[in-house]
């Protein structure tokens, strides 16, 4: 895969990492009983040489009764249970895997998973933290789950990026494909729960039309798929964007082609798992690229969130000088050269939606070829600079964008498939609720 194209895709899955798609609400969120040194002793399940015990789910069930705006009453839990202890199985197998490649995140890059999540909730790590223990959880089980969506990211990465390839065939096909008008678009979510025994699908479909009922009674779909779904997709609240009916697999348009926008679709069972969708928005394609549609260049300056005042200074002064020495992004992937910063240089074509707010409204806002003013992030400190834009530069933005998006299936199809692998040679026994 081209550097720049999995740059953008990086991008991407950080900042779907970077928070649960809801805000917490407080009045809402499920209290957890404290629990006995007897119940955690239980055991939930063995994954090969891990256990799972049930005090490990019992936190991981509050934290999506939490996030997913769902009430904390035993019906709720019971119907959302097994979902999230499959969920939880196939982040130990993930991570075991990247034992096994000798793969490890730092604690500095979960931090900043954690900080962009407090950051989204309009909190620092400590607010979190502490917000998450008076309900009752260990912050211990988001900190995991930010560990292991990290990791599986870089496994992932590492097994598959540098050998997807994208013929120049295969977007022209694509691109005559979107360039005919008239054409419906959905802009869909899912959610795929795993199926470990064929013999049991039944079940996971039944488990399935739980899920369903508990969203259609208030849950929020996004955050949901983010607790329990299986899919790539997963990270990112479910989001597969906007997508032509007629590219879908066959077993699945007549299950969607008839649902209107906030519609969700029956479960099936396919290949991937128990599949369900949400229509979040319906159009007719015209054929046009999206006006907000860029070609970015960044220099990135890490800083952490909590910098002192000094610190903040003296990385905004490094910055404000590099700033001198811009005129075209060609000079910005030089000094991302230079400076050996991270995710930074030409980081290819993005919408502006696919970036965090304050950055959208200044790309916006920036005529191509000028560089923009230090933005902050819980990340460090940005200097954007808009390339091209979709407009003047049409034809090789639809390309760009067509020639990511394909790149970006095959790795999620070869990520699910990974992941079907690891379960199926895997020893997993479930404990409970058999």
């Amino acid at each position: 895969m081209p550097r720049r194209t999995l740059l953008a895709f990086l991008v991407a899955i950080l900042l779907a990492l970077a928070a649960p798609p809801t805000a917490m609400a407080q009045d809402q969120a499920p209290q957890q009983q404290p629990a006995t040194p007897q119940s955690v002793q239980r055991i939930a399940a063995v994954v090969n040489d891990d256990i799972i015990s049930t005090q490990d789910l019992r936190d991981r069930l509050a934290l999506t009764l939490l996030f997913s705006n769902l009430p904390a009453d035993a019906e709720t839990q019971q119907r959302v249970a097994p979902q999230v202890l499959r969920r939880v199985i196939d982040e130990r197998l993930q991570l075991q895997e990247a034992r096994r490649r000798n793969i490890r995140i730092s604690p500095q890059e979960i931090n900043g998973a954690l900080a962009n999540a407090a950051a989204a909730n309009n909190m620092t790590v400590d607010q979190l933290f502490a917000f998450l223990t008076e309900q009752g959880i260990d912050p211990q089980a988001l900190r995991n789950q930010m560990e292991a969506q990290l990791t599986w990211f870089r496994v992932v990465r590492d097994a598959f990026a540098e050998n997807v390839v994208v013929t120049d065939q295969q977007v022209q096909l694509s691109l005559a494909a979107t360039q005919q008008g008239g054409q419906v678009e959905l802009l869909l979510s899912e959610i795929v729960l795993p199926i470990y025994d064929p013999a049991r699908a039944n079940e996971v479909l039944a488990e399935a039309e739980e899920l369903r009922t508990a969203i259609r009674e208030g849950g929020d779909f996004a955050a949901i798929a983010q607790q329990v779904s299986a899919s790539a997709s997963g990270a990112e609240g479910g989001d597969l964007g906007w997508v032509r009916v007629e590219s879908v697999q066959a077993a699945l348009r007549p299950l969607l082609s008839g649902l209107g926008a906030g519609q969700m679709s029956d479960p099936i069972a396919t290949p991937a798992g128990v599949q369900f969708f949400l229509v979040r928005d319906r159009r007719i394609t015209t054929g046009a690229v999206a006006p907000d549609v860029r070609e970015l260049a960044q220099l990135l300056f890490p800083l952490p969130p909590n910098a002192s005042e000094s610190a903040t200074a003296e990385v905004l002064s490094r910055a404000q000088a590099a700033a001198e020495q811009i005129e075209t992004c060609a000079d910005v992937e030089r000094l991302a050269r230079q400076l050996d910063l991270p995710n930074s240089g030409n980081i290819g074509w993005l919408r502006a939606a696919e970036l965090p707010a304050e950055m959208a409204q200044t790309i916006a806002a920036l005529p191509v070829g000028t560089v923009s003013r230090p933005v902050r992030s819980v990340n460090g400190v940005h200097l954007l600079m808009a390339c091209k834009d979709g407009v003047s530069s049409e034809d090789e933005a639809r390309r760009a964008l067509l020639r990511r998006t394909l790149e970006e299936e095959q790795i999620q199809r070869l990520a699910a498939r990974y992941l079907r692998d690891l379960r199926q040679e895997a020893f997993i026994d479930v404990r409970i609720g058999n």
